[in-house]
């Protein structure tokens, strides 16, 4: 007598494929140098309009870093800076890349990026500069030579988080500057000054 033993593969099945689109994930993330901070925002900010000067001389990165940035605090971007608190004055960005380590045939292996950016603000009702200086960011690389499609992507994923690291600094920087010019403003209290007390004449 034959006892036929069935199996339900389906469960099975169902954990393989979740485990697997799990790790097609991870890889993804770690691969593409993607940080899931880099679409953190600082905030709500203390100014809600801002003017961008020399936009065009930024990366394109950090062009939609800048702009993703202000959305998430809330601060629309102006045409003119006759109506902005805020005119963000852009210097180009600068970026490099350096070799740090090499295979035997002599193919880099390894890399360090680093991008920055100067920039000044200025508080358009006062025409005074609230801050001025550069932000920079850095990123370490690992290269697969055998696969140039994937190390193109991961090297683009990572300027793109290299930006918003950099957006996000020149925003923070920014909006305690202006903070401290609103602290600076607040008319001081002055304490109560008691009245001078008549001198008490002695009785006789």
């Amino acid at each position: 007598m034959k006892t036929e033993i069935k199996v339900d593969t389906t469960k099975s099945k169902n954990r393989i494929w979740w485990g697997c689109l799990a790790l097609f994930v991870m890889s993804f993330v770690s691969g593409c140098g993607f940080h899931l901070r880099g679409y953190d925002s600082v905030g709500q900010v203390s100014f809600k309009t801002i003017f961008l000067q020399n936009e065009l001389q930024i990366r394109p990165e950090l062009q939609r870093a800048i702009r993703n940035q202000l959305g998430l605090s809330g601060v629309s971007i102006v045409n003119s800076e006759s109506l902005a608190e805020v005119v963000l004055q852009l210097q180009p960005t600068a970026y490099s890349v350096s070799r740090t380590a090499f295979s035997g045939q002599g193919d880099a292996t390894a890399e360090l990026l680093k991008m920055s950016q100067s920039f000044k603000a200025i508080w358009v009702l006062t025409g005074n500069e609230l801050v001025a200086g550069s932000v920079d960011t850095y990123r370490d690389r690992q290269i697969e030579v055998g696969a140039l499609l994937t190390s193109e992507q991961e090297l683009e994923g990572m300027r793109q988080s290299m930006a918003e690291d950099l957006a996000r600094q020149m925003m923070d920087r920014i909006n305690r500057a202006v903070q401290q010019r609103f602290a600076l403003q607040k008319p001081v209290s002055s304490l109560p000054v008691s009245s001078p007390t008549s001198p008490v004449k002695a009785v006789n």
